[in-house]
């Protein structure tokens, strides 16, 4: 690949094709790969603990891509801040229910159990069909 060279930042010529609002774009991303990269070397050669999870091994990027464009961001920054998203907590919930249904021998409490179970069944549901809307709508959109 051809570059072009000003300064001491080697520029892809292809880059010279693109939209001033794509360059810009380019231009904000190398500006903070740079500052990252700065970072690292910093605490490299300060001697920093690079303790990093998964350090040295591959990486598993099947559950990235397996999940929606649309919401891979969303699901990468609450996997980052260690949450879950709502609706696999939710399931979590139907099946503690669920154990719990299997263990209760009062009729009452088994009643009662069997009402909230179908209630966050249903919500569970609702949820699941609004999320497959919503994502079908922003694969036509």
């Amino acid at each position: 690949m051809a570059r072009l060279r000003l300064s001491r930042i080697a520029i892809p010529v292809h880059f010279l094709a693109l939209t001033f609002t794509q360059q810009h774009r380019f231009r904000i991303m190398s500006a903070l790969a740079s500052v990252a990269e700065a970072r690292i070397l910093e605490s490299l050669e300060a001697g920093e603990d690079m303790t990093l999870a998964g350090k040295g091994q591959p990486l598993d990027l099947d559950g990235y891509f397996a999940a929606p464009s649309s919401l891979r961001a969303g699901f990468g920054m609450l996997k980052s801040a260690g949450v879950v998203p709502p609706e696999v907590e939710a399931m979590r919930g139907v099946n503690w229910l669920r154990e719990r249904l299997a263990k209760v021998t009062s009729v009452a409490e088994r009643e009662g159990l069997q009402k909230e179970l179908m209630m966050r069944e249903t919500e569970l549901a609702m949820a699941m069909e609004r999320m497959k809307r919503s994502l079908k709508a922003d694969a036509v959109g």
